[in-house]
């Protein structure tokens, strides 16, 4: 099952600060951030260059960690170098270009290398660095989930995506000086979309955790709020398929949107079919059953209506073991939003399956028109809040006295999980 959606992450030119910037004093500060930059440069194109298909070694390897720790290692140094130049206490020799390959705006097929955009400025580096920052944390967030369904392991996917947004957000707030035409990939018209679909994946982690597991000990929350969470990343989904400008032509992210809003729609109407037939409303929760496998399904609700009463008695998995295939945790899913569409189709009709056979049995009730129960959604609920606006590290050296920062501020920034207790 996926959380997020695959963003490529980008690579990046060979650069020199030592070759822009002349400082007898600094010399030793320019050359430890050339070094830090070249190991950027080297595992991106490792990571790129990569060819593993299976998620667990993926992880084995150590890619996405080792992409976070270098980036980790490398922002302060830019920071520093970006601040003694807005002190005037660093000189520019030569302009700052750096070159990347745009992750966002660039063509996801394969055939064809997008080239490297060069732009000029301190800024840029700082920027793209950040992005790629982002994008890592973003695909660590998919594969630890992919990998492990502990308490821990959903604690830090959250963490991951939560940290992620942080950075966007910061991105999206602070244009860095870029000028007036800065690259598509950080304009805020197109980093906004991306921080919504965050939110959303964010609230299909919550429902994924809920889901009935072979493995799961822990109570589920109530049908009622997994509707609301469900409704609330539909909202998200929606959000960022309209906030995503022209020019930014991505058609493999705006499918992967378009399938989660369908499936959260789906989901949250299979969560109010449940609450409605344990309050004894069987004929309300088949037409939420129904309104469901028409999110999920090609054809409108009242052609899969005629097909209903087709259906042979099954019982229902949502309180059995056998709806596993719902919760995820596949070490190699690889077809996006499509697998958990494909598994909730099947869920969605051993339910509607069950509860038609309890009302020709039972409770014989009419089952409403579709447009008549969709009329009566609740509102969608935020249960994952955004964490703080992400902030810079601290420089490594003290321009205004000229004297270097003591060790203990070169720290790497934290991706401590931050997010406990806020999931219900």
């Amino acid at each position: 099952m996926s959380v997020i959606f695959p963003f490529q992450l980008p690579t990046t030119g060979v650069f020199s600060f030592c070759n822009c910037i002349s400082s007898t004093e600094r010399y030793q500060l320019l050359a430890d951030t050339d070094v830090q930059r070249a190991r950027l440069r080297d595992v991106l194109k490792r990571a790129k260059r990569s060819n593993i298909q299976d998620m667990l070694e993926v992880v084995k390897v150590g890619y996405f960690w080792a992409i976070l720790e270098t980036i980790e290692d490398y922002i302060p140094y830019m920071f520093t170098i970006k601040e003694g130049l807005e002190a005037g206490d660093l000189l520019l020799d030569a302009e700052i270009v750096t070159s990347w390959r745009l992750p966002l705006t660039a063509s996801h097929l394969h055939l064809v290398e997008n080239q490297r955009v060069q732009f000029p400025t301190i800024y840029f580096e700082i920027s793209m660095t950040l992005l790629t920052y982002a994008l890592s944390l973003l695909s660590l967030g998919e594969e630890t989930y992919q990998v492990g369904q502990s308490e821990e392991k959903w604690k830090q996917a959250t963490a991951h995506l939560l940290s992620a947004q942080a950075v966007l957000t910061y991105l999206s707030t602070h244009p860095l000086q870029l000028g007036s035409a800065p690259p598509l990939d950080l304009q805020p018209s197109t980093l906004t979309p991306i921080i919504k679909l965050i939110s959303g994946s964010l609230h299909l982690l919550v429902v994924y955790k809920s889901l009935p597991s072979t493995t799961s000990t822990s109570k589920p929350p109530p049908a009622s709020l997994l509707s609301r969470v469900s409704i609330y990343g539909l909202e998200q989904f929606s959000a960022a398929l309209s906030l995503l400008s022209a020019p930014f032509q991505n058609d493999a992210l705006q499918n992967w949107l378009q399938d989660a809003k369908s499936y959260a729609a789906a989901v949250a109407q299979m969560y109010m079919a449940v609450e409605r037939e344990s309050k004894g409303d069987v004929g309300s929760a088949i037409a939420f059953c129904v309104a469901a496998r028409a999110e999920v399904k090609s054809g409108t609700a009242a052609e899969i209506i005629k097909h209903s009463s087709k259906f042979l008695h099954k019982k229902p998995s949502l309180s059995g073991s056998s709806s596993s295939s719902l919760s995820g945790g596949g070490g190699k899913q690889k077809d996006g939003m499509q697998v958990n569409i494909r598994a909730l189709r099947s869920e969605l009709e051993d339910l509607e399956k069950s509860y038609r056979t309890q009302n020709d049995r039972v409770t014989f009730q009419k089952i409403p028109d579709v447009k008549e129960i969709k009329r009566n959604w609740p509102s969608g609920r935020e249960v994952v809040a955004p964490r703080s606006e992400w902030v810079p590290p601290k420089s490594l050296v003290d321009w205004d006295s000229a004297e270097d920062v003591v060790e203990e501020s070169r720290h790497r920034v934290k991706i401590g999980y931050s997010g406990q207790g806020q999931y219900y």
